[in-house]
This record gives C-alpha cells, sequence and structure tokens, in this order.
C-alpha cells in the first residue's frame, strides 16, 4: 500500500517572487495605473513572438504605450514576422500608425500584413526581393482596402488622413559568407546593429548616426520618390534590431540609460516573455506604443 510520504506530489520551480513582473524602472519610471480598454477595437494590448532556426533567433514584442493605455486607445504599432523555409530568409515588418491618423492601428496593419505578404510572394517567384516594390505593394493595400481605403470622390491624401503609417521592412538570409540584412524604410521607425555593447543605425534615425530624419514624417500610403534598400552584413556576435519610435526615443544614440539596459539583457535571446517584459521597460516621459524585433544569428548550426 502507497502511503501519503510516498506519492510523488507535483512541484513548481522558480515560482515568480513579488514584484518580480513589475515593469524594470529605467531611472524614473511613469505613473503606475491599470490599464483601460480599447473598445470596439481589436488590437491587444501587448503581442510577443519568438523561435529558432538553423540559423536564425528571433524575438518580437509590440507593447501599448502608457498614453493609450490611459486614454483607452488601442495600440497603434504593429509587427510581424515569418520564415520563408525554401531560401530560410526571416522577413518582417514594422508599422507605427501615425496619431494623428484615427484609424493608425488599422493602417499599421494592413501595411505591415501586406509588405511581409508581397516579400514572400517575391522570394517564392524570383529568389529576391525588391523593397520598393515591397513598400509600393503595401501602399497599394491601404488604398485598396474593402473597409478603408479609398472612397468615391477621394484622393489618397483622404486615405492617408485615416490611416497614414510608417513602415520598415525587411529580411535576414543565410549566405556562405554569413547573413545578410536587407532592409527599407519609409517614415520614423529605425533599425540598428547591436555589437560589443555599440548600436550603429542602419537606416536614417532621429539621434546619433545613419543620418538625420525630418521632423515631418512622410507616411504610407505615400510612397517616397526615392527608396532605397540597405544591405548590411548580421555579424555572428551581433544582433540585429528593428523598432518603432517607441523604442528609437528612449534609446537615442545608444549611450544611456536604455541604451545600457537593451545592450545587457539582449546580448543573447532572452526567452520570449522575457524579451517582452524588457521591451516594456518603464522610463517617465516616454509613454508612446513600443515595438521591438530581434534577430540573432545562430553560426555553426547546420541546416
Amino acid at each position: 500500500m502507497t502511503t501519503p510520504q510516498e506519492i510523488d506530489e507535483p512541484r513548481v520551480h522558480n515560482p515568480p517572487r513579488r514584484g518580480q513582473w513589475d515593469p524594470i524602472v529605467v531611472d524614473r519610471g511613469s505613473m503606475v495605473f491599470e490599464p483601460r480598454p480599447s473598445v470596439g477595437r481589436v488590437p491587444p494590448d501587448t503581442i510577443c513572438d519568438g523561435w529558432s532556426t538553423p540559423d536564425f533567433t528571433v524575438r518580437l514584442a509590440s507593447i501599448r504605450g502608457d498614453a493609450h493605455r490611459h486614454a483607452g486607445r488601442p495600440r497603434q504599432d504593429h509587427a510581424e514576422i515569418t520564415l520563408h523555409p525554401p531560401t530560410g530568409t526571416v522577413l518582417f515588418a514594422v508599422a507605427d500608425g501615425v496619431s494623428s491618423a484615427p484609424l493608425a492601428d488599422i493602417g499599421a496593419r494592413i501595411a505591415a500584413s501586406c509588405a511581409l505578404s508581397a516579400a514572400w510572394r517575391m522570394l517564392d517567384e524570383s529568389g529576391t526581393v525588391d523593397w520598393a516594390g515591397v513598400v509600393a505593394a503595401a501602399a497599394r493595400a491601404m488604398l485598396r482596402d474593402r473597409d478603408h481605403g479609398l472612397r468615391a470622390g477621394e484622393t489618397p491624401a483622404d486615405v492617408e488622413r485615416r490611416l497614414a503609417t510608417t513602415l520598415v521592412a525587411g529580411g535576414v538570409r543565410p549566405g556562405p559568407a554569413g547573413p545578410v540584412v536587407s532592409v527599407v524604410q519609409v517614415g520614423d521607425s529605425g533599425a540598428w546593429l547591436l555589437q560589443d555593447g555599440v548600436f550603429r543605425p542602419i537606416l536614417r534615425v532621429k539621434h546619433g548616426g545613419g543620418g538625420p530624419l525630418s521632423s515631418a514624417v512622410e507616411p504610407l500610403p505615400r510612397v517616397p520618390v526615392t527608396l532605397r534598400a540597405e544591405e548590411v552584413p548580421l555579424p555572428p556576435s551581433g544582433v540585429l534590431l528593428v523598432g518603432t519610435d517607441g523604442i528609437g526615443d528612449p534609446l537615442g544614440d545608444g549611450t544611456g540609460l536604455v541604451g545600457s539596459l537593451l545592450a545587457h539583457t539582449l546580448a543573447e535571446p532572452p526567452p520570449m516573455l522575457g524579451f517582452a517584459h524588457v521591451a516594456g521597460f518603464s522610463r517617465e516621459t516616454f509613454d508612446d506604443d513600443r515595438t521591438l524585433v530581434a534577430v540573432w544569428s545562430r553560426p555553426g548550426r547546420p541546416r
């Protein structure tokens, strides 16, 4: 007969400590409050994703900022990331709906989703991606959207007023000389290579290198006349970061406290939920939506 002492009771390992899930406070944190719901709109407060392939490890988090949480407004950032198995390419799209547009969250979702679909289709058809063509496809999708696109008697400017969004779209593809990052930008979202604690901008940014951005955002569905994709290698010891200005503004040139936090916690891939916890740090006055995508290479893993 089995005695109660002999029964193998289930155990909880490493239970969370009190306060462990509180936001990471950088310098002085923002006000603590319970978020209000964004009534009648579908985007959840936070989304996160994470997985690995033989070549890469990826993480994604998109988080409603405190300003929208307090006002009960939807998250206007959106991001998507996927794998194209035939080429091993990681494809990503990060969009930041312009705050003055009443349906900016919808515009961001349309742009990111259609950009990823266009890039996937190009890889299927030719094995390469025309990133200017990807941006144009995202813009067309916004204009042609059945519910929110062009209506009778309207111009593209009317759609822009409703749905305006920035977009950074790109991919990381394995190759014999190492992975290569390709990325294109519309608006003020950014991309950086983090290596040895140093953030190097790949695209034009508000702060630091990479060339200054104008303070006036020219968003989709407006397509820039000149649009060029940037290509850089992804070194074995580096990580690609792509983020909206909810990340870029507090990051600045990467030499401050937020840069120290990200450099310390993202040198290696954290757990998926841990990545979202880091991206959701609390710092006074920085209350915008935050979206961050990270891609690490996995050197030496056979495909």
